[in-house]
Order: C-alpha cells, then sequence, then structure tokens
C-alpha cells in the first residue's frame, strides 16, 4: 500500500516535470523564431536598407556594416539554420507535450518510454550544436551596436543555452519515469504470479 502510495506520487511528480520542461521549451523556441522572424528587430533582414542599398543581412558572423560589393551582409545560412534549430525543435516538443497529456488519460508515453529517451537524447545534441553555433558565429560589438541588436543576440544565445540543459534535464526525467514504469510492471507481474499460485499442501490440508 505505502509502495503504491509512493510510485503514485512519484509519477504525478515527474509528469509535472515533464510538462512543465516541455511547454518551457516550446515557448523559449517560439521565442527565439519570433526574435529571427521579426524584420523591425533586424536580426536577420532580407530587405534591409543600408547606405543606400539593400541587403540581405543577417547579423550572426558580421563583422561590420558598410557598403561592400555583395549584396549580403553576415552570414544568412546561419539565420535560416537558426530558423530550423527552433522550428524544428517546436514541431518535436509540442508533439511530445501533447503526448505527455494524452498520458493522464492513456499511458502510452510512458509505456514507450525509450522512444521519448531516444528523443530527448536527439535534442540534447540538436540544441547543443544550436548554441554552439549562435555563439561561436555572434556579431561584432559594431554590428550590434550600430544596429541596437545586442539584446536581441543575447537573448537568443540565452535561450538556445537553456533549452540544451532544458533537454538534458529531461533524458534523466524520462529515464526515471521508465525505471519507475517498468519496476511497476514487474511488480505487477510478481503480484499475479503470486495471485494465482496454487495453495501448498500445508494449505490444502489446513
Amino acid at each position: 500500500m505505502v509502495s503504491a502510495t509512493l510510485s503514485s506520487m512519484s509519477r504525478a511528480s515527474l509528469w509535472l516535470t515533464r510538462f512543465f520542461l516541455y511547454t518551457v521549451i516550446l515557448a523559449f523556441s517560439i521565442a527565439i523564431d519570433g526574435v529571427m522572424g521579426k524584420k523591425g528587430d533586424n536580426v536577420w533582414n532580407t530587405t534591409l536598407l543600408y547606405n543606400g542599398k539593400v541587403f540581405d543581412f543577417c547579423a550572426y558572423k558580421a563583422s561590420a556594416m558598410k557598403a561592400i560589393e555583395y549584396n549580403f551582409i553576415g552570414n544568412p545560412p546561419t539565420c535560416m539554420y537558426v530558423i530550423a534549430l527552433a522550428s524544428t525543435s517546436f514541431i518535436v516538443y509540442f508533439i511530445l507535450w501533447v503526448l505527455t497529456i494524452v498520458d493522464v488519460f492513456y499511458r502510452f508515453l510512458s509505456k514507450y518510454w525509450p522512444g521519448e529517451l531516444f528523443t530527448n537524447i536527439w535534442m540534447v545534441c540538436w540544441w547543443l550544436i544550436g548554441a554552439i553555433v549562435v555563439t561561436s558565429q555572434r556579431p561584432s560589438s559594431a554590428v550590434e551596436n550600430t544596429m541596437g541588436i545586442s539584446k536581441d543576440i543575447k537573448a537568443i544565445e540565452a535561450l538556445s543555452w537553456i533549452n540544451f540543459v532544458f533537454s538534458l534535464f529531461m533524458v534523466i526525467v524520462t529515464f526515471v519515469n521508465g525505471a519507475i514504469d517498468a519496476r511497476d510492471r514487474v511488480d505487477a507481474s510478481f503480484g499475479k504470479a503470486e495471485y494465482h499460485q496454487p495453495p501448498t499442501s500445508e494449505q490444502a490440508d489446513a
């Protein structure tokens, strides 16, 4: 009875933790896409008018704001990558978020927890690479100051590292949740075996 109660409390705590972390990662992924997609913030502006010329401006890897012979400033592919980074994260974690809610009524995600564990391990690698990219390709301070994007760049960088840490924590939570589920299944199997066990000779004589 006590063991069952503790198991139920553990499940509830782990469910709340999973639901909270998935919600936060979802929100942060949307926030990154929001900053990247808003041209007015100038982190990525494909039609930036500067010094009388239109540029495809991407803040990442940009080292100077000056009219040059090319039609772009910075590294536009990196901006496309950051959009894909956050968008993919949103899709994956939205699916896990929905399945976590479904888990309350039907234990699907907990039953197939190795799949959830593998997905979270993959997302740890996904966000680690993403966080390294946005950090290593940060624009120069001159570009940040000229364009007024210092806060936006720091926000994207911070949210990327936070998502990495939270996805790493989700690996631990998913593993613990799976271990508890596996233990409960074993206990339930032993309980059924004891229930159907035929009586011993001493019990029959009594």
